[in-house]
């Protein structure tokens, strides 16, 4: 196959769907209960569910200032070259898409299968087989069109945000009789504000910002959306700003209906909760919401790695070939194949639960350089058209990289054998890099 050009493909709610289908996944029906060990008082969780929305607002309103300076396929990597080098994006891609992506890829496929197997109720040792028939089948169908990628994107994208809406309604329709008395109002229960609930609150954003992440999916897309430099910006800042109030709202009647006690004590938190309002049928709807929602973000998330890929393809020899694209179908069929094979073979060696610990401050890391590069392209660049300027510049910025920088001396002071081992993963890209570097002077050479 020859190289060919991507098509436009994607309006401003295909966009918007990848953004919002990519954050939602099986977090928000789970994580209230692991942030629910670390914080007693309701009123300070969903505080911070209101502070890791703010914070990641942050670092939208940034990645939106680049994704409308640079409107290419790619996202971060494109940002990075642009204001690092190749070594650097290098290393970003080297991470992101060989460990990180598809470790992700890899542990919602897993989830995903999980929930079917709930429901359909085949024997658990099927579970791998399930998750690489998702994985196979999502990546077939975007490799013969974006039309196909975006259309199932669309689709489940909608399921789980009315399935989510539909939790909210229902809940804020059937308030408890206790509550309707006036009896108690279960927000103000709970510890006591102190310094240590602060640093708790520290430990809970990390599991909160963990649910909001993949707002920077849209961005992996540009050379495929219609007028990128006005869509991608308002895809991000509004795709994330309706999660906010989805993920608020949610853990508002999670609490409404079940103490902290209760939410302590079950990972199944959605599922208690529906069960309460409809009876023990809900449990299994939850289940179906649940399946619904992670078959749609393994497929954002499988889009989009293969954009990456591509980018990381057109500019380095050793993976050249990734960055052939389909002369009848547009996609970059190449590293789309390339992206599954290797979420395939984590999923059969179950070895994404370690990846995926061991690179997230390597990633995290990136994400910091990212909003760095605001304010250096600011500088370096400042005559360059801006379709979109952060709001707040340069406050909103710093606070992105301050928090960031945080999490990430966090994570290491918490885990430092696995931060270790996951800069040793990150530092094998040196060696690819100057791998590729002698191919490319080599190619150079015989051309001339």
């Amino acid at each position: 196959m020859n190289k060919s050009r991507f098509v436009r493909e994607l309006n401003l709610w295909d966009a918007s769907a990848i953004v919002v289908g990519c954050i939602i996944g099986a977090g928000i029906f789970r994580v209230p209960h692991a942030i629910a060990q670390h914080l007693q008082n309701p009123l300070a969780i969903l505080l911070t569910w209101v502070a890791g929305g703010v914070l990641s607002m942050t670092g939208a309103l940034c990645y939106a200032e680049l994704a409308g300076l640079f409107p290419k396929t790619g996202g971060d990597y494109i940002y990075l070259r642009e204001t690092y080098g190749s070594l650097v994006s290098f290393l970003f891609g080297w991470t992101k898409l060989f460990v990180e992506r598809t470790g992700t890829i890899a542990i919602i496929a897993f989830v995903f299968s999980e929930y079917v197997s709930y429901l359909v109720g085949f024997p658990k040792d099927y579970t791998r087989a399930v998750a690489v028939a998702a994985i196979v089948a999502l990546t077939a169908a975007n490799m013969v069109g974006l039309k196909y990628g975006k259309t199932i994107q669309n689709i489940f994208t909608t399921i789980k945000v009315l399935a989510l809406a539909f939790i909210i309604i229902l809940g804020l329709l059937f308030l408890p009789r206790e509550i309707h008395q006036g009896h108690i109002f279960p927000l103000v229960t709970g510890e006591r504000f102190s310094f240590s609930m602060i640093q708790s609150a520290g430990l809970a954003l990390i599991f909160v910002l963990w649910t909001y992440g993949g707002w920077t999916e849209a961005a992996y897309v540009a050379e495929e959306v219609e007028n990128p430099s006005r869509n991608l910006p308002l895809a991000i800042i509004g795709g994330l700003a309706g999660v906010t109030l989805l993920y608020i709202l949610i853990n508002l009647v999670y609490y409404l209906y079940l103490s902290g006690s209760e939410i302590r004590e079950t990972k199944l938190v959605a599922s208690a909760v529906v069960e309460k309002m409809i009876g023990p049928w809900g449990g299994k709807l939850v289940a179906l919401f649940v399946a619904f929602s992670t078959f749609g973000a393994l497929n954002g998330y499988i889009l989009t790695g293969g954009r990456i890929l591509y980018a990381l393809g057109e500019d380095h020899a050793l993976f050249r070939k990734l960055s052939t694209v389909h002369v009848r179908f547009h996609t970059p069929f190449v590293a789309l194949v390339f992206n599954g094979a290797c979420a395939v073979i984590l999923v059969l060696t179950k070895t994404f639960d370690q990846l995926m610990e061991y690179t997230t401050i390597i990633i995290s890391i990136f994400f910091a350089l990212t909003g760095i590069s605001v304010m250096i392209l600011r500088h370096k660049r400042p005559n360059e058209f801006r379709p979109y300027k952060v709001w707040g510049y340069p406050l909103t910025p710093v606070i992105f990289v301050a928090s960031t920088f945080l999490f990430i001396g966090n994570a290491i002071a918490t885990e430092p054998g696995e931060s270790l081992f996951g800069f040793v993963l990150a530092s094998f890209g040196l060696i690819l890099y100057f791998v590729s570097r002698q191919m490319d002077k080599s190619q150079v050479r015989l051309e001339n």
